[in-house]
């Protein structure tokens, strides 16, 4: 018997069915990753973001810039003097309500003139005069217009009798009245008068009454200096009396050997 080996399993042949040239083999094409895209797509979102943020805040320093500008400029800005009253832009143009009013104020002149005169004792001017003229009174100024601040006009009369010596007895006569030559006043002065005052009692007689003055009692008159004039003479300091006229005064005082006498309207 012939022996047999028993046969070895054959192996397969690994490298398969021999291929067949089939000409050059294309390529196959390449494949982009999908992450690759994806990374590109998010950092390209996020500089959009950024670009975004970055553009707000470049916006939103040029408005606080300006909100700074805008400030300054009020800041500095000069205070307006133009008038904010309604109608302020009115009082330069003349109106034409006012263009016939008269704005010019009187003048002190016109108000003198508008004043009526006061009150006065009436009387003869003239006929004082002559009696002053009987007791040798030289005229200084007759009938002379004078003006006071808020008095009505008026007319003075003024004159002295002198005496022979240095010491012999002189008086002034003086009189004032209106413009219409009513007597408002009439005062007498006399200096070195002799003892007893005889002459001077007629003279200070004659000066308040020769004018024939209204409403005065003229024997009144005469019955009191008669009586105080030689009661006052030489007595020394000042001695004052006065007696009431209707609405005038007469008041006569004396120093030593002067005397004077007035009569005047009361206020």
């Amino acid at each position: 018997m012939s022996q047999q080996h028993p046969q070895q399993p054959q192996q397969p042949d690994w490298h398969g069915p021999p291929q067949q040239p089939v000409g050059p083999v294309p390529q196959a094409p390449k494949k982009r990753s999908k992450g690759k895209v994806v990374g590109f797509s998010c950092l390209g979102v996020l500089a959009f973001f950024v670009l975004i943020g970055a553009l707000g805040a470049i916006v939103g320093d040029g408005d606080d810039k300006d909100d700074d500008t805008t400030n300054s400029a009020k800041g500095t800005a000069p205070a307006s003097t133009a008038p904010t009253t309604p109608g302020a832009e009115k009082t330069d143009a003349p109106s034409e309500e006012t263009d016939d009013v008269e704005t010019t104020a009187p003048t002190p002149a016109a108000s003198k003139t508008s004043t009526p005169d006061a009150a006065t004792l009436g009387g003869d001017i003239s006929r004082w005069v002559s009696s002053m003229n009987h007791h040798g009174v030289t005229w200084e100024n007759q009938a002379a217009k004078e003006t006071i601040s808020g008095m009505p006009p008026t007319l003075n009369w003024f004159g002295e009798a002198k005496g022979a010596t240095f010491s012999a007895p002189s008086f002034t006569a003086s009189a004032f009245t209106d413009t219409n030559r009513q007597i408002r006043s009439l005062s007498c002065n006399a200096a070195g008068i002799p003892e007893g005052g005889s002459p001077q009692v007629a003279i200070f007689t004659d000066c308040i009454t020769a004018a024939e003055l209204d409403g005065i009692d003229n024997a009144k008159v005469r019955n009191w200096i008669q009586t105080k004039l030689p009661a006052m003479l030489g007595k020394d300091g000042l001695q004052v009396e006065h007696l009431q006229l209707a609405e005038a005064t007469l008041s006569m005082d004396t120093a030593g050997n002067t005397a004077a006498i007035e009569l005047s309207l009361d206020d």
